[in-house]
């Protein structure tokens, strides 16, 4: 697909973007606006990065998502305007790892929010415990984590380099205070900067 055909995509889902249900109050109609300009820009500096044949995959998968709302992107696009996680500023490289990650068939269902920076990125699907595979010289339940040699998508948040340990799982986000609620790229619940504390 060519970055024209893509960009004519892209201009499509930021039209459809504003359009999702989105509460009466102005602060929070804006930043959903702010939000879906911001996916659409990273979107579009990351695609000079794909191959053809990821470019074709990108641009379905969004299309899919902006006629249905379904597809491999709907689950991280519906947390984002639902305010369970954020959108922070990437790279062009760290937008395209993340937006084929998306793609994979190995997506688990369980999606973390990295504590540091919101952004919710897939983790892969874990096999079965009984082919886990301890990493040299450690135990089963003693010492520091890691302890299996199990496979991810990220070694560390694409955002921010955070652990991928150190996270919240989506579906609880509401239920915790963390300082990049205050930031931009966040549609949520705007958290007062002394309250987002909560370990």
């Amino acid at each position: 697909m060519s970055y024209r055909r893509m960009r004519t995509r892209l201009e499509e889902l930021d039209r459809r973007l504003p359009a999702l249900p989105i509460s009466e109050n102005p602060h929070e109609v804006k930043r959903r606006r702010q939000l879906a300009r911001r996916l659409v820009r990273l979107i579009q500096n990351a695609s000079p990065l794909f191959t053809e044949e990821e470019d074709e995959k990108v641009a379905s998968a969004l299309a899919q998502w902006g006629e249905t709302e379904m597809g491999p992107y709907s689950g991280w696009l519906r947390d984002l305007f639902q305010g369970h996680c954020r959108l922070p500023e990437l790279a062009p490289e760290s937008m395209k790892q993340l937006l084929l990650a998306w793609l994979s068939p190995d997506c688990d269902s369980l999606t973390s929010v990295c504590r540091n920076c919101g952004l919710l990125y897939p983790r892969r699907r874990r096999p079965p415990v009984t082919q886990w595979k301890l990493l040299p010289e450690k135990v089963p339940g003693e010492g520091a984590l890691p302890r299996y040699d199990l496979p991810e998508f990220f070694s560390s948040c694409p955002g921010c380099g955070a652990s991928p340990r150190d996270f919240d799982w989506s579906h609880l986000v509401r239920e915790v205070s963390r300082p990049w609620m205050a930031l931009d790229g966040y549609v949520g619940p705007v958290v007062a900067p002394g309250l987002a504390t909560i370990p």
